[in-house]
């Protein structure tokens, strides 16, 4: 007999099975829910569990063999899930013009966010998703923004080529692990989908970013790149097909384009908002999308505030009052990522600690043991960010001649759309509270795009009219900008029925 402990949402179980059967078949015999919209056939990716040391996993394809401890998804996450569902696109299996070349074909898409990196393994033969791997960009210690990486290739010889080899590097580890995992060979990876920012595919395949980062912001390529496997320094098939999806400008990149092809087509009017170390917007108005990039800085993502980090196990995600908070991973907190951050100011501003000009008149101390505090730097950090996000949609909006009654929805996408507390973004000032019922967190769409491009030759389709669809609005060529960025400093206090 094997013991599993399960622990979600801070309370946890033991479960003494046998082996030979599913984590997903034995969670569901033991009365826990987890999401599985295919069924258990390994198709969509849904069923995530965090494996203690491990990461996550997928419960419908991992059959335990030792005792171990796993985190189930909690309501707000599982809600997620269930939106990617109604959400995005799940195509199937579809290539019909593929000849692969070894015996146990494997595909993988890869999503390259500038803070943490994901990677869908996928059975080419059968569609099914043999695992899900994550893990945060190393390329972190060159600096925690696009412009900051762009600057070290800029002031060092070698910069582009270590940023290059930090992140190849990462991702041969995780392509050995699930290869040793499953016992396949690594000639047996044969086709890479990845998306990412403008800036992070430009490192990937070693080409200069620097005239990104200077007007009139160009990049070298925008367009779709396909390489071999030789060529690239990855540990797969030297034949294997390597794929960065297009870009829509300098700081729109693949993964804007991805989710918004992944979109099931619901509305007809809406915005689609990817919060992370720089804001990508995109407003679809039937049939024509505007987008453009706010320079938010990474205070979302935890970094550059006194305390922050990234959302890892430690991390505040969640903040109500004083010694009421949650921790990722149920451990003692050791920092403040994204979502908790969001959670603490508009407590802040709630409870009259900070006023309308974002002024804190002491530290907040949140866990007196670890030094865990906020400072009036970090107000101003949540300030500049907030402001450049809400800038950006009023602009969008602004251009399209659209107001708020005209939107059907919101969606928010990426990791930190995945935990925010809505409400809580509403009174700080980061998303409006006119749409205070049309805010739809849909998860890693840029991941599900590239998963759904690797899997169906049909989603190519949609990756070219969301291209022939969107135009890219400079926000520093927009008179309007400045002025709107400075109207939507202040902190205005909104009740919510």
């Amino acid at each position: 007999m094997i013991k599993i402990k399960v622990i979600v949402n801070g309370k946890s179980g033991t479960i003494e099975t046998g082996t030979g059967l599913s984590l997903l078949n034995i969670l569901r015999k033991n009365g826990y829910t987890v999401y599985a919209p295919c069924g258990g056939k390994g198709t969509c990716g849904k069923c995530k569990v965090d494996l203690k040391s491990e990461g996550t996993i997928l419960a419908c394809t991992y059959y335990p063999e030792r005792d171990i401890e796993i985190y189930l998804p909690g309501k707000n996450e599982a809600n997620i899930l269930t939106s990617q569902t109604k959400f995005l696109e799940d195509l199937p299996l579809n290539h019909s013009k593929a000849k692969y070349i070894s015996l146990k074909p494997y595909g993988v898409a890869i999503d390259i966010g500038t803070t943490s990196v994901v990677l869908y393994f996928v059975n080419l033969l059968n569609g099914q998703i043999k695992g899900v791997y994550s893990f945060l960009n190393p390329q972190n210690i060159y600096g925690a923004d696009v412009i900051s990486r762009i600057n070290y290739c800029q002031e060092h010889d070698t910069g582009l080529r270590e940023l290059q080899q930090t992140i190849i590097n990462a991702i041969n580890h995780e392509l050995n692990k699930f290869a040793d995992k499953e016992s396949i060979k690594l000639d047996s990876y044969e086709r890479l989908i990845c998306v990412g920012n403008t800036t992070m595919l430009h490192i990937l395949l070693g080409v200069d970013p620097i005239s990104i980062a200077f007007a009139p912001f160009k990049p070298k390529f925008t367009n779709r790149q396909t390489k071999t496997g030789s060529s690239t320094g990855l540990s797969i098939n030297t034949n294997a097909e390597v794929i960065t999806l297009p870009c829509i400008s300098a700081y729109v990149g693949a993964d804007i384009v991805a989710g918004l092809a992944a979109l099931k087509a619901t509305y007809k009017n809406y915005l689609f908002l990817d919060i992370g170390t720089n804001g990508e917007i995109a407003l679809v108005k039937g049939d024509k999308i505007f987008t453009c990039a706010t320079a938010a800085g990474p205070a979302f993502e935890g970094a550059n505030l006194t305390c922050g980090m990234g959302a890892i196990s430690g991390a505040i995600s969640t903040f109500t009052g004083k010694n009421e908070y949650q921790v990722i991973g149920n451990s003692e907190p050791t920092g403040i990522c994204g979502s908790g951050i969001v959670d603490i100011v508009a407590y802040l501003i709630e409870n009259d600690l900070v006023d309308e000009t974002g002024l804190l008149q002491d530290t907040f101390v949140i866990h007196q043991k670890n030094n865990i505090h906020v400072t009036q730097q970090d107000i101003r950090e949540i300030q500049l960010a907030k402001s450049a996000i809400f800038s950006g949609i009023k602009i969008l909006m602004n251009t399209a001649k659209m107001s708020y009654n005209d939107i059907d929805a919101l969606y928010l996408a990426g990791g930190f759309g995945n935990y925010i507390n809505i409400k809580s973004a509403m009174r700080i000032g980061l998303l409006p509270h006119e749409l205070i019922n049309k805010i739809y967190p849909i998860g890693n769409s840029a991941g599900i795009g590239s998963l759904q491009y690797l899997k169906s030759d049909d989603f190519e389709k949609k990756i070219e009219q969301t291209l022939e669809k969107s135009q890219y609005i400079e926000l520093s060529y927009e008179d309007d900008f400045t002025m709107e960025f400075a109207l939507n400093m202040s902190f205005i206090k909104h009740i919510f029925k």
